[in-house]
């Protein structure tokens, strides 16, 4: 569940309209508070500050300005914000928009003109007068001339925050930094515990060696269940813990077939099920059923991948940007070095993590998960290789590609280890 809801409020985190929403809210309460506060001490405020006092007719003139030029400013906004995602698109790659989207200036700026609109508004629909008696919130007013000098200066920075983020350079620090985020929580990334980190908790208890956990793998004989996809999509992320609750609670071993960014199709096979105890007869089909249902539910499909869970996803968004500056109606080979040059330092940094062992076992040290990780020389083979698929031909970028698999090569010697290739 709590993986669902990280990915839920992901999604909602990173749409044009949460921000927007939310602020729209905060001013819909703070216009009703600065009313109520104008009716119970606005008369003093005038006493005190009599330069602050005006008549209805003024105080109507300047908030209705304040919400014509907000309103047509939202507008301008937008259409600078529809050109961004243009130009990422069609340069950078449909992708990218996401990073866009992400941009918490762009939603900031859209909530502030929109907010200070309603909040206007709302001050405007209080100003009244009846026979002798006016109210004129004064205060209110103060606080609406005081948002539109807030939004002047966010319009300035969004524009200078538009024009950078359209930049190459720019564009790939944001995927760089997005690919280094997603190997800070997914090396290690656990289903359950691992070996050393079962032994470091159980204390005398010792911990099932490799060679243990792959014998008991080994004789895992024909599954018991085989579990098909229902739904056609790419998996986003998997509920880790809902998958390791099922094993643990009904005794089972479940063989992962499919990883986070693996495309599904009905009947696709996701997962082998091995029960360690028989199934009585007569509640097999709900068994099934139940299991099943429980591991379809754990698996989060959507039309798009994402980082959450899938670092192949983060490098395929450097490898598109290479690939693209790399085509003949671009041409931009210093644009692919940049990605080449990031992917080298993401790669280094994986290099020295710990990569997940493919057997998780509960809390009492059975093996209850087999997720398969992904490797170092997976990523390397599905972003420089790739990219050098593309640099045929172009000596500068095939030079960079070589000098970044030689630095692995070096490594691996000095390691004792062998190299990748």
């Amino acid at each position: 569940m709590y993986t669902r809801l990280l990915n839920s409020w992901s999604n909602f985190r990173s749409s044009f309209w949460f921000v927007p929403t939310l602020l729209m809210f905060l001013a819909t309460f703070a216009a009703f508070g600065m009313i109520h506060f104008d009716d119970a001490f606005g008369k003093e405020i005038v006493r005190a500050y009599p330069f602050f006092e005006m008549s209805p007719p003024a105080a109507r003139s300047i908030l209705s300005s304040i919400v014509g030029a907000m309103v047509s400013t939202t507008g301008v906004v937008f259409s600078i914000t529809i050109v961004a995602l243009s130009l990422a698109s069609s340069q950078f790659g449909s992708r990218l928009i996401r990073t866009y989207r992400n941009r918490r200036t762009t939603h900031f700026t859209l909530g502030i003109f929109v907010s200070t609109s309603l909040f206007c508004i709302l001050v405007l629909a209080s100003i009244r007068e009846l026979n002798d008696t006016a109210f004129v919130p004064t205060a209110s007013v103060v606080v609406g001339i005081l948002l539109t000098v807030v939004c002047l200066a966010t319009l300035v920075y969004y524009i200078h925050d538009m024009s950078q983020a359209i930049q190459a350079p720019h564009v790939i620090q944001r995927s760089a930094d997005d690919l280094d985020d997603a190997i800070e929580k997914l090396f290690p990334y656990s289903i359950g515990q691992q070996a050393d980190d079962f032994k470091r908790e159980s204390g005398d208890k010792a911990a099932p060696s490799k060679a243990e956990l792959e014998l008991a793998a080994s004789k895992l004989n024909q599954p018991h269940i085989l579990v098909g996809c229902e739904r056609i999509g790419y998996i986003q992320a998997i509920e880790n813990e809902t998958l390791m609750g099922i094993a643990s609670d009904s005794d089972l071993t479940i063989q992962l077939l499919i990883r986070p960014g693996d495309f599904l199709f009905r009947d696709r096979p996701i997962a082998e099920v091995f029960s360690r105890s028989e199934i009585q007869a007569g509640d097999a089909d709900a068994t099934r059923s139940r299991i099943e249902t429980v591991i379809r539910k754990s698996m989060i499909v959507g039309p798009n991948r994402t980082h959450m869970q899938d670092v192949r996803y983060a490098f395929d968004e450097l490898v598109d940007i290479a690939v693209r500056a790399l085509s003949p109606g671009v041409n931009d080979p210093f644009t692919a070095i940049n990605c080449v040059d990031r992917i080298h330092a993401a790669l280094v940094t994986l290099r020295v993590r710990e990569i997940p062992s493919p057997y998780r076992l509960c809390k009492n040290g059975e093996l209850r998960v087999i997720a398969k990780p992904v490797s170092l020389n997976e990523c390397i083979e599905g972003s420089l290789g790739v990219i050098r698929d593309y640099a045929d031909g172009n000596p500068v970028v095939e030079r960079r590609i070589d000098s970044a698999l030689e630095s692995f090569a070096e490594i691996g010697e000095s390691n004792g280890s062998t190299a990748v290739s």
